[in-house]
């Protein structure tokens, strides 16, 4: 007698004697029959049980022994559909208390409860399915390295601290004031794989980010991590293209390479985000040269205008929210106008005779208007932000295919207004051009990096950049960003020390999987594909922490 998953019965097996195990996902009487659906993360296979028994609730755990039977009235919508377990013998394993919610695939209940009862949201099969679309997404991307003869090699969790851009997640230790830090990168541990000899290597690994939670961002995440030797930008570039097409054709997904290659500015300038969502159009455009004589002094005094065009109309609730939203991020003067029947909106009462000419410029007849002036950087940001809420409004992607792009031509630095100074705008291990080489230093406002992002569906998923493998363009690097000779030598001498033996060219890449997964589940928040995630105030709910270490005398 075989034991058999809930997803696997068929009209072929009938009259086969069979094991089943499961959870009760729900049971029915009729007349002196009960019916019970018995559920296991493969499916849902229909009980028929005649005798009395004990009673037993949603959830408990039943085992099964009974034969297979066609089923008069069959359900299309399940795999087992076509039949029937007449059940000849029933044990309950284990019973189940009242449920603080029911488990099916829609349910009101609020997402901490869900979180504080993580194990029952998890025998959700839309949850279910997630996580078995994630197990199957690493098992494809380890058989495609594999077969390319990349190593996976696994890097400490207790490391030193170095800057990634976020804070540390510090572990004590039995050595009084001495501290480990989680990784936030295995990014020198890979470089020195490189100056090992692997030339190619990658993993699977977990890092952590003390930041700020939101959908698509943890603090403990999981991320691809991949390098090699004597390669270039396009070399990862197309490793990666080529792991994407394998990757999605194993779930199911098809998708067109090469990837399109945008570059930085190009981006900001026409999306308003380095990392934008290239499914719809709704683009920036540049008007500020037409307000140089305008009436309009907030616009005439800006150092830019630019505006987005929708051909929706807008109502006065969507205008409101849209206002909140250049105001979050640093605008504060969105000015609106539409074109109907007639013309409306504050933009025409402004700068009626520079609106005539937009419309005439850029052929634009009909839809709602939205300019931003101010310094480039808050106009730009602004309206991007506004774009990515105008498809929150209209859905423009619904049922479009998924979209990956590369950012090419990053900044080396970029200016932090808080630290009022130059940062790595990825990382200080990134290498320079070789057009800014000779001064990357001296000049950080123009120094261009040999970086590339790539972006799924508005979402950056990945970072990477050719390394540099010069000991003294890496200590002027570490200059650049405010270290000096004391501080890098006692952060960094294990590191730098390496280049003194041969350290090989080499380049490399980080993709979020748990981002990736969100997206290819169209899942609204990353939790749901994290099995036991902290929630959005990086609150493990379930177990209740962080909590407070007690000392012991």
């Amino acid at each position: 007698m075989k034991i058999l998953n809930n997803g696997q019965l068929t009209i072929l097996d009938i009259d086969k004697k069979v094991t089943l195990y499961g959870f009760v996902a729900n049971k029915r009487k009729m007349g002196k029959l009960i019916f019970v659906d018995l559920r296991d993360r493969w499916g849902i296979t229909q009980l028929v049980i005649k005798n009395k028994i004990k009673n037993f609730s949603k959830e408990s755990i039943l085992k099964v022994v009974g034969k297979v039977k066609e089923r008069k009235d069959k359900n299309p919508n399940l795999k087992t559909g076509e039949i029937e377990i007449i059940v000849e013998n029933i044990e309950i394993l284990s019973f189940a208390k009242q449920l603080p919610f029911i488990i099916q695939d829609e349910l009101e209940a609020k997402e901490d409860t869900r979180m504080h009862h993580r194990y029952l949201d998890l025998r959700r099969p839309i949850i279910t399915n997630k996580i078995v679309i994630r197990h199957k997404f690493n098992k494809a991307i380890r058989y495609f390295l594999d077969n390319l003869d990349f190593l996976e090699i696994e890097t400490p969790s207790l490391s030193k601290p170095t800057p990634e851009g976020a804070r540390d997640f510090l572990v004590l230790t039995r050595k009084k004031d001495h501290f480990f830090a989680l990784p936030q990168s295995p990014q020198i541990y890979k470089q020195l794989l490189m100056c090992s000899g692997f030339e190619k290597y990658f993993q699977i690994a977990k890092v952590f980010r003390d930041e700020d939670s939101r959908k698509d961002r943890q603090p403990e995440f999981t991320q691809l991590d991949l390098e090699m030797s004597y390669a270039n930008e396009e070399d990862v570039q197309k490793i990666i293209e080529k792991m994407f097409k394998f990757v999605f054709k194993k779930l199911n997904k098809e998708i067109k390479i090469p990837f399109k290659r945008i570059n930085y500015l190009e981006a900001i300038e026409k999306y308003g985000v380095d990392s934008p969502d290239i499914r719809f159009e709704c683009f920036l455009y540049e008007v500020t040269k037409m307000f140089r004589n305008s009436s309009f002094n907030l616009f005439k005094n800006s150092s830019s205008v630019k505006f987005i065009h929708c051909y929706e109309i807008l109502t006065k609730k969507q205008i409101l929210q849209l206002k909140e939203v250049a105001m979050k991020n640093g605008s504060k003067n969105l000015i609106w106008g539409f074109i109907d029947n007639n013309y409306e909106g504050p933009a025409y009462k402004f700068f009626k005779n520079e609106m005539k000419l937009i419309e005439k410029k850029f052929n634009l007849n009909k839809g709602t208007f939205l300019f931003i002036g101010d310094n480039y950087k808050l106009t730009t940001k602004s309206l991007g932000a506004i774009r990515i809420k105008l498809n929150e409004f209209f859905n423009w992607t619904k049922n479009k295919n998924d979209e990956l792009v590369w950012i090419l031509n990053w900044p080396l630095f970029e200016y932090d207004e808080n630290l009022k100074k130059y940062i790595p705008s990825h990382h200080p291990f990134t290498s320079p051009t070789k057009d800014s080489i000779k001064d990357f230093d001296l000049n950080k406002n123009k120094a261009k990096a040999r970086a590339y992002d790539i972006v799924m569906n508005g979402y950056e998923i990945g970072s990477g950049s050719v390394r540099i493998s010069n000991l003294e363009i890496q200590k002027r690097m570490f200059e650049a960003i405010g270290l000096n000779k004391q501080e890098y030598n006692q952060k960094f001498g294990f590191f730098l020390e390496s280049f003194n033996y041969g350290f090989p060219p080499h380049a490399g890449i980080a993709l979020g999987i748990d981002r990736i997964v969100m997206l290819l589940t169209n899942s609204k928040s990353i939790r749901e594909v994290i099995a036991f995630p902290k929630n959005p105030n990086g609150i493990a709910v379930m177990e209740k922490s962080p909590t407070k270490i007690i000392e012991k005398n």
